[in-house]
């Protein structure tokens, strides 16, 4: 149950930290999301090694040394983020068959989205780290609510890599796809919500 607890309140809390400050925490938030969303993809793509993680936390750091020096980088990559999130929520709606583009749809939506956060950076940043963060409260934060024992029965004992890739691989799986709709109106709703936040706050 432990590891069940750490993975979901890693990804609730790194996820809220986005939403609502993630233009005060731009350079911590994009480290933060650029490390989960690679980790998220090494656990769902490899078979979750220890060189998973080292590729994630290296790659997390880079971006994020990277994009104090180079912040519309640092802004195109949320925006990136943002889209390939979005693409993925996307896809859960559409056709079965659509689910075999998936890799083709983040990467399209991403890169759209990267560049208009490139163009309007201010509030591509507010509402691209409050899309971003909601994306992984939303899913997380059902998934402990509605199917917590699917989650414990996905727990290997003594291997917390295995763990996590069983947990990351079925709430981005059967879990997202079973409840689709409420995590997309959930995101939506959130994300909104985190924006609004963001846009009072203080710069």
């Amino acid at each position: 149950m432990e590891l069940v607890l750490v993975f979901l309140l890693v990804n609730i809390a790194a996820g809220a930290l986005a939403c609502f400050f993630g233009k005060r925490l731009f350079y911590v938030v994009l480290g933060l999301l650029v490390f989960l969303g690679v980790f998220n993809i090494a656990l769902s793509s490899t078979e979750g090694s220890t060189l998973s993680f080292v590729i994630a936390a290296v790659l997390g750091v880079v971006a994020t040394l990277l994009s104090k020096f180079v912040y519309k980088a640092g802004v195109f990559l949320v925006g990136f983020a943002a889209g390939a999130a979005l693409g993925f929520v996307a896809t859960m709606l559409l056709p079965e068959e659509a689910g075999d583009f998936l890799g083709v749809i983040m990467v399209v939506a991403g890169l759209l989205l990267g560049l208009a956060a490139y163009r309007w950076s201010d509030l591509a940043v507010r509402l691209g780290t409050a899309w971003t963060g909601a994306t992984f409260v939303v899913p997380n934060v059902l998934a402990a609510a509605l199917a917590f024992p699917a989650l414990l029965e996905r727990v290997v004992p003594g291997d917390a890599t295995g763990t996590f890739d069983a947990l990351s691989a079925y709430i981005g799986g059967d879990f997202s796809a079973a409840y689709g709709t409420a995590i997309l109106v959930g995101t939506l709703a959130l994300a909104v919500v985190g924006a609004v936040v963001q846009a009072h706050q203080k710069d």
